[in-house]
């Protein structure tokens, strides 16, 4: 496989510019333009691509679930992996996707979940879901994105957390679905979070398919045989 050049891509309306090719990062952070993150895909030895995530503020994540899809549909599309299936590996993991070239649409594995026992008194209702970046739902009945307007920058620099927050604030609309407005560690509010919409999906305690809705539009999940989180949803080129 041969990586090479840039495109712009966004899922659920998160935005990226996708570099393929080795150099580095800070080459490319100041030619961002609105999006929410830089991806820089590399040849790998373990998986199909490596994928390296850097946020706005220039500090690398672990994981990025809606950034995956994109960086997957065009490798499959540019015809640099054989047929719809292929492996990224982040530094969260390695990652199975599937490609629906006829939708635009992509599934893939994100993590085994784990609930964190974490607590911070001035905000005892946040839920901490570890999927391999830092996730916290704060659960409201009230318009998700006026308590992110209100209390995301607040909550995710706390003091407690170190390496940063990503704040999911999330409200049920029944069993099996969710709204959420997410404030992402280093960007500030986004359109939607692959990782943050899991973490809630975790947090429901839900069974079978969770759909989580933001302004970007609506992602799913399930859980797979071996407690895995799948997440299915749209990738478009910008």
């Amino acid at each position: 496989m041969s990586l090479l050049g840039n495109v712009r891509m966004h899922g659920a309306s998160n935005q990226f510019l996708i570099h393929f090719g080795d150099e580095p990062a800070e080459k490319y952070l100041k030619h961002l333009h609105g999006a929410d993150g830089l991806l820089l895909v590399q040849e790998d030895e373990q998986a199909d691509a490596f994928m390296r995530i850097f946020n706005v503020d220039g500090h690398e994540a672990e994981q990025c679930g809606n950034g995956m899809r994109c960086v997957a549909l065009h490798l499959v599309r540019s015809k640099l992996v054989d047929g719809p299936e292929l492996t990224i590996r982040t530094l969260a993991g390695v990652s199975h996707c599937v490609v629906r070239e006829d939708c635009n649409e992509v599934s893939a594995t994100l993590c085994k979940p784990h609930i964190e026992t974490m607590r911070i008194d001035e905000f005892p209702n946040l839920v901490f879901v570890n999927m391999g970046n830092p996730n916290a739902v704060y659960w409201t009945q009230e318009e998700p994105e006026k308590v992110r307007e209100e209390l995301g920058e607040i909550i995710s620099t706390h003091s407690s957390f170190v390496q940063g927050m990503n704040i999911n604030f999330a409200r049920l609309d029944g069993e099996q679905s969710a709204t959420c407005a997410s404030w992402e560690r280093g960007v500030g509010p986004t359109h939607a979070s692959g990782t943050g919409g899991a973490s809630v999906f975790v947090a429901s305690k839900a069974q079978g398919t969770f759909y989580v809705s933001s302004v970007g539009g609506t992602l799913n999940y399930h859980l797979d045989n071996d407690g895995v989180i799948v997440m299915t949803g749209p990738a478009v080129y910008v």
